[in-house]
C-alpha cells in the first residue's frame, strides 16, 4: 500500500486550465486569459494529477488535483461554500499553518478552490518531530481564535459550525439507548460541549489531512472546519493511531500521543487546568470511538469485526474512567 499518491489525468471533462485561469487572473472567463499567456503559460502547459489513496486496502480517488502551470504548483479541489468561508474568513492572510488560498470559481454547478501545493509527507508514520510540529500548529490556530466562555461565544460568534455539530452529536447519542454506561458518559461529553472553550477547528484532523515538511505541519483539508470545542482536533489526532495500525493505517505510539498532548498544552496561551484539559480530551476521544460504532451498535445481529471491537472496548474503558472522575 502506498498511502496518498497522485495519478496523471490523461484526459477528462474538467477544464483545469479554465478554472485555474479564472481564479488567478479573471472572473468568469472561459478561456486561458491573456495574462497567463503573457507569462508563458499556455493551455498545454496546464497539467493535472489526481490525488488517490490506497492506505486502507482499496483505492479512493478524490476530487482534488495537483496542478502544474509552467513552473508553479497548485491544488485544485472541488469544494463548497462552507470551506470557502473558512479560507476567506479565518485562514487567508493570517499566517497560520494552512495552505495559501488563491480563490474560488464555479463550474458545472460546483465550487472549486485553488490553494497552495504543500510539499512533504502526511503523518501516517508518526515520529516525535511530527508530534512537536503538530502541537505547534494546533496551538497557533487555537491561540488565534480562542473563545473562553459562553459570553465570549456569543460576542465573537462567526459561523454556525457549532450548531451543526451540536445537532450531529445529539443524533449520535441515539445509538446508545441500550448502552446505559456509554450513554451516561456520553451525556457528560454533551454537557461539556456547551461550556468547553472554542476555537477554530479543522474538524477532521486525521493523519492524512496534514503535511509534514521542514519540521512544520500544515493542515490541508478544511471541509469540516469552523469554531468548535478546542479539544476535538487534539482528540481526533490521537484516537485512531495505533502501533499495529489496527484501525486506520496510522502508526502512532502512546509516547507520541503523550508528547503531542503535553506540548500542545504548554503552547496554549489561554487554557483550563491540566486536569480539565486531559478530561476534555478524554471526552472528545469517547466521541471519536462512538462515531465509529454508531451505525452498527443498535443492531446486535450485525457481525462484529476487529475494528468494531477496538472502538467498542475503547469506548467502554473510557466511559468507566470518565464516570469515575465525575464521581
Amino acid at each position: 500500500m502506498r498511502g496518498l499518491y497522485t495519478e496523471k489525468v490523461v484526459s477528462g471533462k474538467i477544464p483545469f486550465g479554465q478554472l485555474v485561469g479564472e481564479i488567478l487572473y479573471c472572473d468568469n472567463r472561459d478561456i486561458i486569459p491573456e495574462d497567463m499567456t503573457r507569462e508563458g503559460i499556455t493551455p498545454g502547459d496546464i497539467s493535472a494529477e489526481q490525488f488517490c489513496d490506497d492506505g486502507e486496502g482499496e483505492v479512493n480517488r478524490y476530487n482534488v488535483y495537483k496542478i502544474t502551470a509552467g513552473d508553479k504548483y497548485y491544488v485544485l479541489k472541488k469544494s463548497d461554500e462552507a470551506e470557502i468561508r473558512i479560507y476567506e474568513h479565518f485562514l487567508n492572510g493570517q499566517g497560520l499553518p494552512a495552505p495559501a488560498y488563491f480563490g474560488s470559481t464555479k463550474w458545472n454547478g460546483k465550487q472549486w478552490i485553488l490553494i497552495e501545493y504543500v510539499e512533504g509527507t502526511d503523518l501516517r508514520d508518526y515520529t516525535p518531530d511530527m508530534a512537536i510540529a503538530c502541537a505547534e500548529s494546533i496551538s497557533r490556530i487555537a491561540n488565534r481564535y480562542w473563545q473562553e466562555d459562553e459570553a465570549e461565544f456569543a460576542r465573537k460568534k462567526q459561523d454556525d459550525r457549532f450548531e451543526r455539530y451540536w445537532k450531529r452529536i445529539n443524533k449520535r447519542a441515539e445509538c446508545l439507548k441500550e448502552e446505559p454506561l456509554l450513554r451516561e458518559a456520553y451525556d457528560c461529553f454533551l454537557r461539556r460541549q456547551l461550556t468547553c472553550p472554542r476555537t477554530l477547528s479543522n474538524g477532521d484532523f486525521l493523519q492524512f489531512n496534514a503535511i509534514f515538511w521542514d519540521k512544520k505541519v500544515t493542515l490541508v483539508d478544511w471541509a469540516f472546519g469552523g469554531i468548535m470545542p478546542y479539544s476535538l482536533d487534539i482528540a481526533r489526532m490521537i484516537a485512531h493511531g495505533t502501533e499495529n495500525r489496527r484501525t486506520f493505517p496510522f502508526y502512532m505510539t502512546e509516547a507520541h500521543k503523550g508528547l503531542f498532548v503535553r506540548r500542545t498544552y504548554e503552547l496554549l496561551e489561554r487554557r483550563p487546568s491540566y486536569e480539565r484539559y486531559l478530561a476534555d480530551i478524554r471526552l472528545a476521544v469517547l466521541n471519536e470511538y462512538i462515531e465509529f460504532i454508531e451505525s452498527d451498535l443498535p443492531d446486535s445481529s450485525q457481525a462484529r469485526d476487529e475494528v468494531f471491537d477496538y472502538y467498542s472496548s475503547g469506548a467502554l474503558k473510557l466511559a468507566e474512567e470518565i464516570l469515575r472522575e465525575e464521581g
